[in-house]
Formats: structure tokens, sequence, C-alpha cells
């Protein structure tokens, strides 16, 4: 009786749809699985017990019915169908499901990290260094003391997957080293038994986005600094009339509270009244900021309001701010107060 272990169902069918969507032999797919591993020929043929001139025409054969030129082109057309969980998928759907694809994929196999496949936005992100075949040690020194290497083999050791947001690293691109800052899912891979036998990450660099984001951060902490300083009062409103950003004039002027929580059109019917230079009373939609939001530029006009401290007149300019499409995104008010 053999004692060798069953082959589960689930390997018994991609190898069944292997053979038929690539015409493959059983000893093809593998040799095949040994390629996508980086092994070498002789190495190949120690394994599956061939000579190792054996190994060579399978791999010949190989070369030619996935149309390709070379091992490496191989093992990344191998890795890109392995990758999508049936090596039988269509060929045509490669590049939308695994090369186009924006995030940065990556997959290794093994303890070690051994990269089975990459697709080029990943290739694009170092630099078009080798990778297929070379373990991430080898593959990126640079990366030695930032805990990288230490939480991919945690998680191929724990199988548990790590999710990052803004993670900073370090790399050559191929330009020299630069620092990242990227948002990235690492996943243990399992085999047919269950066992992490490899790991897939997904990564997407964020730098750009980030750093648009801190210096637009940095701005408004300047500007709000900056407008502090001016001796007229300046009121921003986000499009819905919410107020974004009040100067220290603005409030002192106002002679009340004003709550950054709430919509400013609200604030004024609860606590003053708007006036027009004739005293009237004005409606909601009337006031300068209300127009403002409709697309309306008011200069040098006056305005009147009372508050608990008693009737404020200001002369006041407000104007709607646009977005780079032109849409209304707010408005800013600047008033000053006459005696």
């Amino acid at each position: 009786m053999s004692t060798d272990a069953p082959v589960p169902e689930r390997r018994l069918e991609e190898d069944r749809r292997a053979s038929e969507a690539f015409h493959l032999t059983p000893r093809e797919v593998e040799v095949l699985a040994f390629v996508l591993r980086g092994l070498e020929n002789k190495e190949i043929g120690a394994q599956l017990g061939l000579a190792e001139q054996s190994v060579k025409e399978h791999v010949s054969a190989l070369l030619q019915k996935f149309a390709v030129h070379n091992r490496a082109a191989l093992a990344e057309a191998g890795g890109r169908l392995a990758l999508t969980g049936g090596i039988a998928l269509d060929r045509h759907w490669i590049p939308q499901l695994f090369r186009e694809a924006e995030p940065q994929i990556c997959v290794t196999r093994g303890p070690d990290m051994r990269y089975e496949a990459v697709n080029e936005a990943f290739a694009r992100a170092v630099g078009h260094r080798p990778l297929l075949g070379r373990t991430m040690r080898e593959a990126f020194p640079e990366l030695e003391g930032q805990g990288v290497f230490e939480m991919v083999e945690r998680v191929y050791a724990t199988a548990e997957p790590v999710i990052l947001h803004e993670q900073s690293s370090s790399w050559d691109r191929g330009l020299g080293v630069e620092a990242r800052l990227v948002d990235l899912v690492v996943q243990p891979l399992r085999d047919e038994g269950g066992s992490v036998n490899g790991i897939i990450s997904f990564a997407v660099d964020v730098t750009d986005v980030v750093r648009q984001r801190r210096r637009a951060e940095l701005i408004s902490e300047e500007l709000g600094a900056v407008l502090d300083l001016v001796p007229s009062g300046v009121i921003v409103v986000d499009d819905r009339g919410r107020i974004i950003s009040v100067n220290a004039a603005a409030r002192r002027i106002a002679g009340i509270p004003l709550d950054m929580d709430r919509p400013l059109d609200v604030q004024a019917t609860e606590v003053f009244e708007g006036r027009d230079s004739g005293g009237g009373r004005l409606s909601l939609e009337a006031m300068p900021i209300g127009r403002a939001l409709r697309g309306e530029t008011t200069l040098e006009q006056e305005f009147g309001f009372t508050t608990t401290n008693g009737p404020v007149r200001v002369r006041t300019s407000v104007r709607p701010l646009r977005g780079v499409d032109g849409d209304i995104r707010g408005a800013i008010a600047v008033f000053t107060k006459i005696d």
C-alpha cells in the first residue's frame, strides 16, 4: 500500500484546469510550481527525481506554451495566474485583475519570503529591480532595521493579517533611497491543508496625498494666526453656511459667541437680527452671507444687527469661495465696525 498522502481534491481540480487551459502535462504542472518558487533545474530535478536535462526540456515546453522567452517571464506569467486563484483563468483577464491594478501587489512564498509574483505597479514603485526568485531581504537590503521584515515574518508565523495606515518606510524607487508613506494590507496565503505557505501584500503610496493634506492643515493654521492679527472681522463658512473659521476681531465686533458647530444663519435667527442701512429687518436669504452662497459678491455694504449688548453697525464685503471646478464651496465675509 502506498504511504503517499492523498492529493486534496482542490489541488487535483486546479491541476486539471491547468492542463485543459494550457495543455500542460501533470509533470509540467509540477515543474512550473517549482519554477515559481525560484528553484533552478538541478534543484527541481532533485525534488522530482528527474535528470537535469529532463527538467530543462519541461521548462522549454512551458516557455512555448506560455508564449514567453525566458525563465523570469515564465515565473511572472505563472505567478499572475496562480494569484487569481485558478491557473486556468482566461489570460485576457489577467491585465485587469493583476498587472494593471493600481495597488502595488506582491506574493512571496515560504518563511524566507521569496518573491513569486509582482504586478506592474509594484515593479514600478521599486525601480524595476530584479525580484522573482529572490528573498525579500535579498531584494531590499535598504529595509533592514525598519521593522518591515519582522512585520511580514510575524504575519507568516501567526497567520494574522496586518493593516497599516500611512506607514512610513524608506526604499529605493530607482533614484536613491527616499521616505514614503503607504497604506498597507499584508495577508497570509494558505496551502490546500490550511497551513500558511506565503504572503500577499497590497500597498497604496499615499505620500503625495498626505503631504497635500498636511500642507493644507499648516496653511489653515497659518491663516488662522494671520487672521487674528487683522483688525477687521473675518468669518468663513462652508457651502451650508456652517462656520469653519472666525477670527478674534469678528468675535469682538459681534459681541456674542459664535458656535463653530452650527450654521451662521441659525445663529443669526436665535441671537441677533440683521438690519439693512435703513433699519429694516433682513430675511436670511437677503443677508450678505446668504447671497454670497448663491454666487453674489457684495462690496462695502452697510449692515446692522442687534445683540444683547445693543445695536451694532458694520461695513461688510462678502464674496463666494469657489473650488477649481467652479462650484461654490463657501463664502468669506470681511467687516469693520462703524462707530
